[in-house]
């Protein structure tokens, strides 16, 4: 089976599975909310990859892995908020207190949206979903070409801007310790110092 994988494969695998980390530790306290997820939407893998990919259909399964981790995050959120189990600010203060558990360690802003792109779930690499603009010591910037995750939340009836907010307070925890800060505007995305 290890023949087949490469290291694109295992490098989304681990995209995937920071996404569901992120997922489980907000709905950690909430074990009805948990069933409800599983039931809904699957449960995202968590063995070693060789041991549980469909070895003849590989980018068909990490594609159902993604949408599953895409569907449970957006449920998870949509969920809690929809029962007033957690306002708005709560979930972006659990989301924040994550990200800080997941300092970048760069040195330059280049580095960080490395470190940035390998934990953040974009779709398949062959999205392009990211387009670098602009890299360098002090700055890096890149486009958002595509919107993959917006259709997760309003098929449950929720907004899909959420998910960037959350996001941004991700990114900025996740830079806390670091001399750079994250913006977005519009669809460019930023890490300058």
């Amino acid at each position: 089976m290890s023949a087949f994988l490469g290291p694109i494969h295992y490098w989304l695998y681990k995209k995937i599975q920071f996404q569901d980390e992120l997922t489980r530790t907000i709905i950690t306290n909430y074990p009805s909310l948990i069933s409800s997820l599983n039931n809904q939407f699957g449960v995202v893998e968590t063995a070693a990859l060789e041991e549980v990919i469909d070895g003849s259909n590989i980018h068909g399964w990490l594609q159902a892995q993604i949408i599953i981790a895409e569907e449970r995050y957006a449920g998870a959120v949509t969920g809690l908020l929809k029962e007033e189990k957690l306002s708005l600010d709560q979930v972006k203060e659990m989301i924040y207190n994550f990200g800080k558990n997941y300092q970048l360690k760069g040195t330059t802003a280049t580095e960080l949206y490395k470190e940035l792109q390998d934990l953040l779930l974009d779709g398949m690499p062959c999205d392009h979903v990211n387009l670098p603009v602009e890299q360098n010591e002090t700055i890096a910037s890149w486009k958002r070409t595509a919107d993959l995750h917006s259709l997760h939340w309003e098929k449950l009836g929720s907004d899909g801007s959420i998910y960037y907010d959350l996001r941004n307070i991700l990114l900025e925890a996740m830079l806390s310790s670091s001399p750079y800060t994250y913006k977005q505007e519009d669809d460019l995305c930023i890490i300058s110092k």
